[in-house]
């Protein structure tokens, strides 16, 4: 799933360091002006107050003041920060003016007010870029791998490494190479060849990819694009190849890497503020259940170690979000070596094919409290753990383990298009009843392509009443 980035919503951080600076800067001149902040008793100084703010944001908005602000020179940040004065000051006296109160405000505050903003907002601005630029490169950036020609490659990586600070591109796939060609031999600016048209559907299937960006110079590599947006990845292609998506399932949006226009597709397309506003909802329910969490593990954990030898938590390597590999934490229901003996019990899976195991009376769980712990679903309660540190999230897809994930199929990759959840539309759904596992992977690209937060909100609130009535569990 793909996050469009809105100029206004993507530095919305910097947005509110510059209100906070302007609305400081308001209060200080009157300060200066008359020794006391009595400002907030009278109506005209507030109205101004307010009628600034709006201003601001309205500056920003409409023209845009924060577009590529990351980038920007010290020079150019000047610039842009005058501007943003400006329009703010001129829309106060404006507003002023129209209201006949410009007599109620002082002019020495009118003409301070717009020195101390401009010296404030523009120290502030090149602070706060210092400080991001520092955490960018700390941060775990997008994976991208780079479909193109050996013509047009360089160009093409040059312009993703100088224009876009948060992609790594961490292979090419060479749509011009002759067979038998061997690919070890090619580095472009650093990146290496990872596979050829032949190998690129197996390469992208079974690697750690959120992104491919499509510069085919001409080549006819539609069958090849089918089969990556099957998979659910995030796919950036030149505007000529645009009717290879004609009649796909999936979302467009229009970007741009410097001269390049890119349509980019993918299955849903979510906004900042909708992953912002996930995200701080599962910040707050990691919280509370990591406490619970920690509760539980007083009381749960010596009964698994009285009935069973081995560590109290069970820790595993999962597939999250477009194949990144993760360690899930889930209280131990199992006696030690569970899997291994999973495949002696393959005959007895009630589920169809081999993409998901479930068994009645399955002996591998400890008996009592392990039986207990999964009936209830307090076994899941760790995952909160995985919430916080921000593997996981409160609704999503079940993560699959490594062994299901070597047997998917192109179309099961769409699944983990989004950040694997603790519970999901399959689990509200009944899932005692499903058995086919393509029923699940139905109903996870349908929340997938239908994502919205009212639909997560719904599927919290069905958890809650699922695990209370014990229904669906398993």
């Amino acid at each position: 799933m793909y996050l469009k980035k809105s100029s206004f919503y993507k530095h919305i951080d910097f947005i509110i360091l510059d209100i906070l600076c302007m609305e400081v800067s308001f209060v200080l001149a009157y300060y200066f002006r008359h020794s006391s902040l009595s400002l907030f008793n009278l109506t005209s100084y507030r109205a101004s107050l307010i009628i600034i703010f709006i201003a601001n944001l309205m500056s920003c908005y409409m023209f845009n003041t924060m577009k590529d602000v990351l980038k920007r020179s010290k020079q150019l940040e000047f610039y842009a920060t005058v501007k943003q004065v400006l329009m703010t000051v001129i829309m106060l006296i404006i507003y002023l003016y129209a209201t006949q109160t410009s007599s109620d405000i002082s002019r020495t505050v009118i003409i301070n007010f717009p020195i101390y903003y401009l010296i404030s907002s523009y120290i502030i601005r090149l602070v706060y870029k210092s400080i991001i630029k520092g955490v960018i490169k700390d941060m775990p950036a997008r994976q991208m791998v780079v479909l193109t020609t050996t013509t047009n490659v360089s160009d093409v990586i040059d312009k993703i490494k100088t224009n876009i600070n948060d992609i790594n591109v961490k292979g090419i796939i060479l749509l011009d190479t002759k067979d038998g060609e061997n690919l070890s031999t090619y580095n472009f600016s650093g990146v290496p060849v990872v596979a050829d048209v032949s190998g690129a559907v197996k390469y992208l299937q079974t690697e750690f990819v959120d992104e491919v960006l499509v510069s085919s110079d001409s080549i006819d590599v539609s069958e090849l694009i089918s089969k990556i947006s099957l998979m659910g990845i995030v796919i950036h292609f030149n505007l000529k190849e645009a009717s290879v998506f004609a009649k796909a399932n999936t979302k467009f949006s229009v970007n741009n890497i410097d001269d390049m226009i890119l349509l980019t597709s993918s299955i849903n397309i979510i906004s900042p503020m909708q992953l912002f506003v996930k995200r701080l909802v599962d910040i707050a329910f990691g919280i509370v259940g990591s406490i619970f969490t920690i509760v539980l593990f007083i009381i749960i954990g010596p009964m698994i170690k009285m009935n069973s030898k081995g560590p109290i938590f069970f820790i595993q390597d999962r597939v999250g979000k477009n194949g990144k590999i993760f360690k899930m934490i889930k209280f131990r229901s199992m006696y030690l070596d569970a899997d291994k003996d999973k495949l002696k019990l393959k005959d007895k899976n009630e589920n169809d094919g081999d993409l998901m195991f479930k068994m009645k009376d399955d002996p591998r769980v400890i008996k009592g409290i392990g039986e207990f712990i999964r009936k209830t679903s307090l076994d899941e309660f760790p995952q909160f753990f995985n919430v916080l540190f921000g593997n996981m999230s409160v609704v999503g897809t079940r993560p699959p383990t490594l062994d299901e994930w070597e047997k998917y199929d192109l179309h099961h990759r769409a699944r983990l298009a989004i950040k694997p959840g603790i519970t999901g539309l399959w689990q509200v759904s009944g899932r005692s009843d499903i058995k086919s596992f393509e029923d699940v992977v139905r109903l996870d690209t349908q929340y997938i392509r239908n994502f919205s937060l009212w639909q997560d909100f719904s599927i919290i609130f069905k958890t809650i009443k699922v695990v209370f009535i014990g229904k669906g569990a398993r």
